[in-house]
């Protein structure tokens, strides 16, 4: 794998080449014949393998592996998890926070992820079993958010969504629930990554939040310019999770830390982590 990869680098490398000098049209068109025999792929990163079939999905894994991309994210997270505690996750594409989160949980814990992406289901799944956390992880092909209903879904090289059609988009349907009618029992830590969604999947888990145990802490991808396509915005995500009563900061993946609001984040999104009584 590691020759595979060299070689991959070195693709990539030539093809922005031809990009700068106006080839792009070309790359496009001979990308995915190049590209096919990296397509499926198994790879460590820090402890957890990760297998995918598709060269977006080894992109993805590259960024964890070589950029470091979710490890502060990762490391609060299952700091955050109890020993035999229950996560609800929305949103786990290949798996790799739900490894962590579920390791965290140990056996007698439990990691409940709605993923309403069908095409991810295979490797998802392959992934649990491969880091022996399978027992304990629940995969539900649904999408979280603030009502039930069977909606349009879009599904990409590297992206599925409620509300964004993205070039060459396949389209299906799935089903959306709430998240106070689909879960029952006590819910320790949510974490929430569903392109534009997390204000509305807030608002169907309102029972969870003012219950008499409510989650300790909640993780949040927070990317204004998806929430603003979904008809939200970060001053309601962020007035949503105070409103619950959380206090809302962001994860600095640069430097290992958390962050206030005050600081401006790079980028165009981070992850906030929410907690109560820090």
């Amino acid at each position: 794998m590691r020759v595979k990869l060299a070689i991959l680098t070195g693709l990539e490398q030539v093809a922005a080449g031809a990009r700068r000098i106006g080839l792009g049209a070309v790359v496009d068109r001979v990308a995915p014949l190049v590209g096919r025999p990296f397509e499926r792929f198994e790879l460590d990163v820090g402890g957890v393998r990760l297998a995918g079939t598709e060269l977006a999905h080894l992109h993805y894994v590259r960024e964890l592996r070589e950029q470091g991309r979710e490890q502060t994210f990762v490391r609060l997270l299952a700091e955050a998890v109890p020993s035999g505690g229950t996560v609800l996750e929305g949103g786990a594409h290949l798996g790799f926070v739900t490894v962590h989160a579920a390791r965290a949980a140990g056996p007698k814990g439990r990691v409940l992820v709605f993923e309403p992406n069908r095409s991810i289901h295979e490797s998802l799944l392959a992934n649990l079993a491969n880091n022996d956390v399978a027992d304990r992880v629940q995969v539900i092909p649904k999408a979280l958010g603030e009502a039930a209903a069977r909606v349009r879904f879009f599904v990409s090289d590297d992206t599925s969504s409620l509300f964004r059609a993205a070039t060459g988009a396949v389209e299906d349907e799935v089903d959306v629930v709430r998240a106070d009618e689909a879960v029952t029992g006590r819910v320790d830590i949510v974490k929430l990554d569903i392109e534009g969604g997390e204000s509305a999947a807030l608002r169907g888990m309102k029972g969870l939040f003012t219950a008499t145990e409510p989650p300790r802490s909640v993780f949040v991808e927070c990317f204004p310019e998806l929430l603003e396509q979904a008809g939200s915005s970060r001053d309601e995500l962020i007035g949503l999770l105070r409103a619950y009563g959380y206090r809302v900061e962001w994860i600095d993946e640069v430097n290992g830390r958390t962050a206030a609001l005050s600081e401006p984040w790079p980028g165009d999104y981070v992850n906030l982590i929410c907690d109560r009584g820090r």
